[in-house]
């Protein structure tokens, strides 16, 4: 085997192994493995060879048993997709990896409209108009866009728990960080470096700059302990509906709640030993493989 073949084999190794992660091999073009090989960039030129009919054969039934998709998404799904988005989540910052309930997936092609801006932005913007017209984001570092979106999550936080006090690990349905982002924003604070009217805004909402020492206030136990019941019945019910199968990452239920996302979380909590053990109790109550993951149904 030659040294392009054996580099061949191990971008498509690396395929198969984020597929296996994801449950889709839909790569973005800036994804870099952990060790920087630029599998994204890679995946994009055997489309590029493939559609120029220089893709051996052999090359490309084995892509195509990955998973690969060839053909670029309808125009007309991505607008659809994308205006969907912005009116459910109040913003049009679609993480990279985000797909619709349908399976369509709508980061990667955000991202692939991003970068026809980057290469020629006034090009970009003849051919999107639909795009102008909805607010896209065309410049993903836009710091002022990213503050309206987390504000935006955070006021959906507090009309969901009656407060904003965002445990560190909890993430949006859309991929957002918001416990994370609620204690840089206190660091901030503490730092003198967060503006006047951001403050006030965080006040507005309600935040507690300075929290208890202890974690163990009752009422928000409560409440996180609510929100795992509720989340475990919902993946319950659908693996009853679903032969008794285990939901993949990308799975979301019938009300759009990304259950398969939460149920990753708790494994990874539990690997983490971060899980505490009457959680643990009632997820091995509810699938004996649960923590493992066999049995996984990807979804659409």
């Amino acid at each position: 085997m030659g040294e392009l073949q054996r580099r061949w084999e191990a971008m498509a190794k690396s395929l198969s192994a984020f597929g296996a992660e994801r449950g889709h091999v839909d790569v973005p073009r800036s994804h870099r493995t952990a060790s920087g090989a630029p599998l994204g960039a890679w995946l994009h030129r055997q489309r590029t060879l493939a559609a120029d009919g220089r893709l051996p054969p052999d090359r490309r039934e084995r892509l195509n048993d990955l998973g690969v998709r060839w053909t670029v998404y309808a125009r007309e799904a991505g607008i659809a997709a994308f205006a969907a988005f912005a009116r459910q989540h109040e913003h049009g910052l679609v993480p990279h990896t985000f797909r619709t309930a349908s399976g369509f997936p709508l980061g990667t092609w955000v991202q692939s409209r991003r970068k026809q801006w980057s290469a020629d932005p006034d090009r970009a913007l003849r051919l999107w108009p639909e795009l102008v017209a909805l607010g896209f984001v065309w410049e993903v570092r836009n710091a002022e866009h990213a503050w309206v979106a987390a504000i935006a999550a955070l006021t959906r936080y507090r009309d969901g728990h009656g407060d904003v006090l965002v445990p560190q690990w909890f993430i949006t349905e859309d991929g957002l960080h918001l416990g994370r982002w609620v204690d840089s924003r206190r660091v901030e604070y503490r730092s003198g470096v967060l503006t006047p009217s951001r403050v006030a805004q965080l006040e507005a909402l309600g935040i507690v700059w300075k929290l208890r020492e202890s974690a163990d206030d009752p009422a928000r136990q409560r409440r996180e302990d609510a929100h795992f019941a509720r989340m475990l019945d919902r993946v319950a019910a659908w693996s009853t509906q679903h032969n008794d199968r285990i939901p993949g990452v990308r799975v979301v239920d019938g009300d759009g709640v990304a259950i398969g996302r939460w149920l990753l979380r708790q494994r990874r909590l539990s690997q983490q030993r971060r899980l505490t053990q009457d959680r643990i109790a009632q997820l091995d109550a509810w699938h004996a493989a649960w923590s493992t993951g066999r049995g996984t149904m990807p979804g659409i």
